[in-house]
């Protein structure tokens, strides 16, 4: 764990974070992504402060703590055509990570749109079983980073052909998400991450996420569900659909947890959910949307999209 120097006062939110159920104490290994069980899955609140970075965020970017705010205003402004967010806001995010880290190459795998309150896509949950999927998105309001270290490998090789998955890892390779909001100022929910130089990774604890197969709902669009040699074993669940681990967090007081205020559709967040990298710099982002003191259930939903890319270097070695 890297050490952080950020000593300044700043204006902070009080929330509770919903963390990592011990297995011992009812918690699951495994979950299944945009379906009714994973709305009703428990995890175990803490009261922790939220800081905001605004006034300082030049000071964050994505190798020291694994996220970075910018600024970025996209051509597209709807984001419900996912053909139009293929062909203008995919170009928009690979040109801006090129830019900011000097790859090579960038692939993007997904998009998933946001539209719908927590309070929303529970209901809808409530009267479905728990293998039903939820058709209302909601924000992700849990602790998380979307592939566990292992769990960046398995996607990898589902979602490229194993032949170029084998050259990729021969050199630098990372998994980048860029998050932004549309339509208006986030009022509630914002997204919120804990700087990686506050963080113990002996706290992450692994769940395999299995989930719907291909075309069925957003989540259903995050794997292409390549076949391959078996060379992950958490790779394929059955002949539908992918399966693949990701990271949770168990609490500890010393994480660092920052969101930037009033952030309006023309800012960005470009963060990491893994790095190759192993010489110190950030390798990921826990990251996580969190309620507002006070923030009624129901209410306008937030509206955002994230988009979600492998990116690689070929003149950096993977390590």
């Amino acid at each position: 764990m890297a050490t952080t120097t950020i000593t300044q006062t700043l204006p902070n939110e009080p929330t509770t974070l919903n963390y990592f159920l011990e297995v011992k104490d009812g918690g699951i290994t495994q979950t299944y992504p945009g379906t009714a069980f994973e709305k009703r899955r428990k995890h175990v609140p803490h009261e922790v402060d939220i800081q905001d970075l605004r006034s300082i965020r030049h000071e964050f970017n994505l190798d020291n703590a694994g996220f970075e705010l910018i600024d970025h205003v996209s051509e597209e402004k709807d984001f419900s055509d996912p053909e139009r967010i293929k062909q203008i806001y995919y170009a928009e995010f690979e040109r801006i990570i090129k830019e900011r880290t000097g790859a090579s190459h960038v692939s993007i795998v997904s998009h998933m749109t946001r539209r719908n309150t927590t309070a929303e896509s529970q209901e809808d949950a409530a009267s479905k079983d728990d293998s039903v999927p939820v058709t209302k998105n909601n924000p992700a309001r849990f602790v998380h980073v979307d592939q566990s270290y292992r769990g960046a490998e398995q996607i990898l090789y589902l979602n490229l052909d194993e032949e170029e998955a084998d050259r990729r890892i021969k050199k630098r390779w990372a998994i980048m998400n860029i998050w932004q909001p549309f339509g208006k100022p986030v009022k509630r929910d914002p997204l919120a991450f804990c700087d990686y130089r506050t963080l113990d990774e002996n706290d992450f604890r692994t769940v395999v996420a299995n989930l719907p197969p291909p075309g069925a709902g957003e989540y259903g669009n995050v794997s292409k569900n390549r076949a391959h040699k078996g060379k992950w074993e958490y790779s394929l669940n059955g002949e539908e659909a992918p399966r693949y681990e990701v990271a949770n967090l168990a609490y500890n007081p010393n994480q660092k947890w920052y969101y930037a205020s009033e952030m309006s559709p023309d800012e960005a967040w470009i963060f990491k959910i893994f790095d190759s990298k192993k010489d110190g710099r950030a390798r990921c982002a826990v990251h996580s949307s969190f309620p507002f003191k006070g923030q009624p259930d129901h209410g306008e939903a937030r509206t955002s999209v994230e988009v979600r890319a492998f990116v690689f270097w070929d003149d950096e070695d993977p390590e």
